[in-house]
């Protein structure tokens, strides 16, 4: 496993993990534009409110950006917010470029206190002998400035309808299906000065280019989301809230478990099994 395909693989990871908006900078919009669109933004913010009061909750993701070929990957598992962000999910190991250390084709992986732990095969010799996780520091891939906007204390699920305050054109395309779910489809576009730090995390992944930050969220009947779409630029993460308010305790696995990369990846050098 070379560092640099691991590289862009958690990259992609990440932006499972935070969404594509994060925090937003906290700058004004004009009165007219609030003025606007002051009552759809207000539905989105109580969607959004109720959401993150959850705690957690199962979804479906689908994500698309430079670092996955073009090709759309699909993750699903577990978000935990309330206190401080985490995830466990699972996904096709090809597209983790882990594939010669699992044999069952699929990678389970956690994201705990800023650290990704991917699960593996325990390897009979070599630096991995025995483990049956590999370690990753956010920052290794993002930055010190990314990674702390991936931990910036608004970075769960929710956080894109809370910067749709910030949002210059909001509007409600109308009501669809999703998942079985009765829901009203909005459209939101914040422009990437008014994204802050989450700049950083979104250049790290190959959107940097981009101007705007697109996204249509899908909310049921009853006021809570039931799917998120974010573009940015190149990268094109879809979210789909099956439950929320799922109880599940993501923990590090133990050390004794684990092979730290995280200065290998940092280095650009090989970390091989």
């Amino acid at each position: 496993m070379k560092a640099g395909t691991v590289t862009t693989s958690i990259a992609a990871a990440v932006v499972v993990a935070v969404g594509l908006s994060g925090c937003t900078a906290g700058a004004s919009v004009g009165k007219q534009a609030v003025d606007s669109a002051e009552s759809l933004v207000a539905t989105l913010a109580k969607a959004s409110d109720d959401a993150s009061k959850a705690g957690s909750a199962k979804v479906e993701m689908r994500l698309t950006m430079p670092g996955t070929g073009g090709k759309p990957v699909q993750v699903n598992g577990i978000y935990s917010w309330g206190d401080g962000l985490a995830m466990e999910a699972e996904m096709p190991a090809e597209s983790l470029r882990l594939e010669d250390l699992v044999s069952d084709g699929t990678v389970t992986y956690r994201l705990v206190q800023g650290a990704y732990y991917y699960g593996i095969d325990p390897a009979p010799s070599g630096p991995f002998a025995g483990k049956t996780w590999l370690k990753v520091e956010a920052s290794a891939v993002l930055g010190e400035q990314g990674a702390a906007g991936m931990n910036a204390g608004n970075s769960d699920p929710t956080a894109a309808l809370k910067s749709l305050k910030w949002a210059e054109n909001v509007t409600r395309v109308g009501r669809e299906d999703v998942n079985g779910k009765s829901s009203v489809h909005y459209r939101a576009i914040v422009p990437v000065d008014r994204l802050g730090d989450t700049k950083a995390l979104l250049a790290a992944v190959g959107g940097g280019g981009a101007t705007e930050l697109v996204s249509d969220i899908w909310v049921d009947d009853t006021g809570m989301p039931s799917r998120l779409n974010q573009t940015f630029g190149d990268s094109d993460v879809r979210m789909d809230f099956l439950s929320f308010g799922v109880a599940k305790d993501i923990v590090a696995p133990p050390a004794a478990d684990t092979a730290d990369v995280t200065e290998a990846i940092k280095k650009g050098g090989a970390a091989q099994g």
